[in-house]
């Protein structure tokens, strides 16, 4: 005999684990499935996920007003989560951000609320001893801006779901198919019923669809440099920093990584990376990045912070999966079968009100909110 669901939440990410609660928390019979990080990523087969990591940027000045909202929708929440399970995720030290459309970031953080304002690279250096030479507008964006520790919110998520009489299935699906009482799924999480899924795989899970949506999956390396903590060191991003290879760097600022170390993490992009197909993914995350973006980032770093000491490097890969139109898929794409995918590199800090928006597909048969529905519609490759 399967045990039977009403929602079967597929990925137990960010955005999985937050939909996942609101689902339980609304009364749906809801399991969650996904498995815990792997214990060594160099020999795992997968599926991987990006959320083992102890810091992802939050901020309320977003590039496009929708972000904006959907950030102040969920920092707004952070509290709640925190104080119900227990588990402290957010640092609101502060973030700068230098780039060319500042003036956008600006206002779309005025339309969402947000305090971000205009400041210039003398006042940065002076107040954080972070060195910008790139001729760029910067803002200054103080609390609740800073960073989220990801792995501890899923882990909230995921303790919520759990006080709410939801099931947690710490295993991997692989197959989905129609079944009389909706869809089965099978995998290592064993076999399971469900009237309705929906799909939060992140780079993963195209294999669970019956068409591949449009998703440009991105390798992505980050560096974490070992150094002393600084209280005055905020969050920040900065487009065309000192290594001209990169388009854009952001960090999170030291904090203590489950090996030990107190690290600073950076991360960004190459000005001519390419995405990668589903199926090179598991190699790519158990290789060690690529050699070319670690050192722009370190070189970024020392330029970013003159006389900075690091005793020491590390290095992991990391993928974004990106969409056309820069926002998540949060939609319908066959009957019964939703999807709540495609971060941006932008989703952490928002994965609580994209979670909801998704369990909202469940709770009503219409688009119930001020942001449409068009902005999140699936498309297909």
């Amino acid at each position: 005999m399967h045990a039977s669901y009403e929602v079967a939440v597929i990925g137990r990410g960010l955005i999985g684990s937050a939909a996942a609660r609101h689902l339980a928390e609304a009364g749906h019979k809801v399991a969650v499935i996904g498995p815990d990080e792997p214990l060594d990523r160099r020999t795992s087969q997968g599926p991987f996920c990006s959320h083992p990591d102890e810091g992802r940027i939050t901020r309320i000045a977003g590039r496009t007003p929708v972000w904006s909202e959907l950030a102040v929708r969920s920092i707004a929440r952070y509290a709640d989560i925190a104080e119900r399970s227990g588990i402290e995720f957010h640092s609101p030290c502060g973030l700068v951000s230098s780039s060319p459309r500042i003036s956008e970031w600006l206002e779309n953080s005025e339309l969402a609320g947000g305090s971000a304002r205009s400041v210039d690279a003398d006042w940065v250096v002076a107040e954080t001893g972070i060195s910008l030479t790139n001729g760029h507008p910067v803002l200054y964006e103080g609390a609740p801006a800073g960073y989220i520790n990801p792995r501890r919110l899923v882990e909230a998520q995921t303790k919520l779901v759990e006080q709410a009489q939801g099931s947690v299935i710490r295993e991997s699906a692989s197959t989905l198919t129609g079944h009389s009482d909706g869809y089965k799924v099978d995998g290592d999480c064993g076999s399971l019923t469900a009237q309705r899924v929906l799909i939060t795989t992140g780079a993963f899970g195209s294999e669970l669809l019956n068409r591949s949506l449009d998703l440009r999956r991105m390798p992505r390396t980050t560096v974490t440099a070992e150094m002393s903590i600084d209280d005055n060191l905020p969050s920040l991003i900065c487009v065309d920093p000192p290594d001209d290879r990169l388009e854009e760097i952001y960090w999170v600022p030291p904090v203590r990584y489950p090996d030990g170390r107190i690290a600073l993490k950076i991360g960004g992009n190459l000005r001519d990376s390419e995405p990668v197909a589903q199926e090179a993914l598991t190699r790519w995350f158990q290789s060690d990045g690529d050699p070319t973006e670690v050192e722009a980032l370190k070189n970024s770093l020392l330029g970013l912070l003159p006389g900075v000491e690091i005793t020491s490097w590390a290095q992991k890969p990391c993928v974004v999966t990106n969409t056309p139109t820069d926002h998540p898929y949060v939609g319908w794409v066959e009957s019964g079968v939703a999807v709540a995918i495609g971060g941006c590199g932008a989703a952490a800090k928002s994965s609580d009100e994209l979670g909801r928006l998704a369990a909202e597909l469940f709770n009503s048969e219409n688009w119930n909110d001020s942001l449409p529905s068009s902005t999140f519609e699936p498309i297909f490759s």
